[in-house]
């Protein structure tokens, strides 16, 4: 596909499949960065299981040597199979292949071969002296154990372990330097990725920016202008087909179509006006004559509505006067059912009281008795003090046969202790509960006298409302008369107002009627004229 052909699909891609390609973009980069990582790490973890085996090999040189002197002192190990393991294990560290991972288990593994020529070069070594170590056990174990030289030999067997594990460390160091640097250079490599990503980015966003930014530019300008009243801007320059494009195809058409309501509105305007101002000499004619009717049918309304108002007032008034009476004489019944109840309240509050003062003198007497268990624990405790000190001097007189015997004294001693504590503890609680109860016992006391003085208040306010109630209902029975009659009088007012009301509606309707229509014309001719006023800020 030529830079033309993209160039053009480009210009035709819509804004949200713009903003998905490149966010898919970015999305495979970061997968492979992802993936980058992972084969990093991969190949990590085998450095380190590389590392791992290198170090057992020191291990294993240890154990050697330990069977080794086993066998040279006639002891039965397996020798040969731990310099098996070291070879084979050293071969596959070099070239490559299977391995045994965990001696206890015999899990097996694949390996790399060595990852550079210094560490094959550092294993050549030690294989090497893996061989001259095997050479000195054996000839080590060829000696007998009377012969002087063993000695010597034993030593220098000693000596080729030495260089044997030192040259395991010293690929362990180049191992571990190795992974180091591998690492380092992932590090740096990531870095330079992300960095040419970052400027990649803000070189599409960008891009992406300016394609988007400077159309909405020029439409934001021509609005301004269009906002202005000039209608004789230039087409904007459509570039693309996305929503930006569809956008300014769409202003231009708008600007077309302001441009020929605008023309359209001002001819029509003119016609408006003439036509608002000849409906307006007509309704102000037939304005004034409704005018001077109405005024006098208001004249006669407003007299009889007084009259009408002023009886209104009379009636609402004897009927708030009766409803209050009747609410007050409810309220006087609702009153004496609760002062009834109350003093019900009382009655029963003093019965709770007084088997609450019976529980607490049984709590007390309960109280007491507990007491007299702590005296008889507290004796048992002293007694068996005096059991342990007998049984201490007993074991004091066993000497070595009665100590097990002297251990138990002492423990029952300490548990008759505790339990005397324990005693002295309860004791004091139980005279501190014996205060609490003596102190409820007086509280209940004063409880049941204020009750006692709150039910006799009571039955006097329960005479008191019982006679305010009885007065109440004779008032509600005197203004319910008065309610009545002013009823009847009322219905005579209504029907008189209601017929001034049908002529003065009738009246009011005409002019009501003549100052819309009046107030139509003015409100049109007023819009003809700010419609050509708004019209004339389009230059067309």
């Amino acid at each position: 596909m030529t830079n033309a052909n993209t160039h053009s699909l480009w210009k035709t891609m819509k804004l949200r499949r713009k903003f998905s390609s490149v966010s898919v973009a970015f999305t495979l980069v970061l997968a492979g960065l992802i993936v980058f990582n992972v084969m990093v790490l991969r190949s990590q973890s085998q450095y380190s299981v590389v590392t791992d085996m290198v170090g057992r090999q020191r291990m294993l040189s240890q154990k050697f040597a330990k069977e080794v002197l086993l066998v040279g002192n006639g002891a039965v190990a397996d020798h040969q199979a731990t310099l098996r393991l070291m070879r084979d294990s050293l071969a596959v560290l070099m070239e490559g292949g299977e391995i045994i991972l965990n001696l206890d288990t015999q899990a097996k593994g694949e390996l790399p071969p060595a990852p550079s020529a210094e560490i094959r070069a550092k294993l050549a070594e030690q294989a090497v002296a893996l061989r001259l170590y095997e050479q000195a056990a054996t000839t080590y174990l060829g000696m007998s154990a009377a012969d002087p030289k063993r000695a010597d030999r034993l030593r220098e067997l000693l000596i080729a372990q030495t260089q044997v594990s030192d040259l395991a460390e010293g690929a362990v160091k180049m191992l571990s330097y190795h992974a180091s640097s591998a690492i380092q250079s992932m590090i740096w490599l990531q870095v330079v990725i992300s960095i040419i990503i970052g400027f990649l980015g803000m070189a599409i966003s960008r891009q992406i920016g300016r394609q988007i930014s400077e159309p909405l530019e020029a439409c934001s300008e021509a609005a301004r202008k269009v906002a202005d009243g000039d209608l004789r801007i230039d087409d904007l320059e459509v570039n693309s087909m996305d929503e930006i494009g569809v956008l300014q195809v769409a202003f231009n058409q708008m600007v077309h179509s302001q441009r020929d309501v605008a023309s359209q509105a001002r001819s029509a305007c003119d016609s408006l006006i003439a036509a608002a101002a000849a409906i307006l000499s007509s309704a102000q004619e037939q304005a004034a004559g409704t005018k001077q009717q109405a005024a006098a049918v208001q004249e006669i309304t407003t007299t009889v509505e007084e009259i009408s108002l002023s009886g209104k007032q009379v009636a609402e008034r004897s009927r708030q006067v009766a409803g209050t009476a009747e609410a007050v004489a409810t309220s006087g019944a609702t009153g004496l059912q609760a002062v009834r109840d109350a003093s019900v309240g009382m009655e029963a509050i003093r019965e709770q009281t007084e088997t609450v003062a019976e529980n607490i003198i049984t709590l007390s007497e309960r109280t007491q008795a507990v007491g007299e268990i702590i005296a008889t624990v507290n004796e048992i405790a002293e007694q068996s003090n005096l059991v342990a000190l007998n049984a201490a001097i007993e074991a004091a007189d066993a000497r070595e046969q009665g100590r097990r015997f002297s251990v138990v004294a002492n423990e029952i001693k300490n548990l008759a202790d505790q339990a005397k504590e324990a005693t002295s503890q309860v004791r004091g609680i139980l005279e501190q509960t014996q205060k609490g109860i003596n102190t409820s016992v007086m509280l209940t006391e004063e409880a049941l006298k204020r009750v006692e003085s709150g039910r006799e208040r009571t039955t006097q306010s329960e005479h008191v409302i019982r006679q305010m109630s009885d007065n109440i209902q004779e008032s509600v029975h005197a203004f319910q008369q008065i309610v009545g009659a002013t009823n009847q009088q009322q219905i005579g007012l209504e029907q008189v107002t209601q017929a001034l009301h049908e002529i003065r509606q009738a009246s009011q309707q005409t002019a009501v009627t003549t100052a819309q229509l009046e107030k139509a014309s003015l409100d049109l001719g007023q819009l003809g004229q700010a419609l050509a006023h708004t019209l004339e800020k389009y230059r067309l």
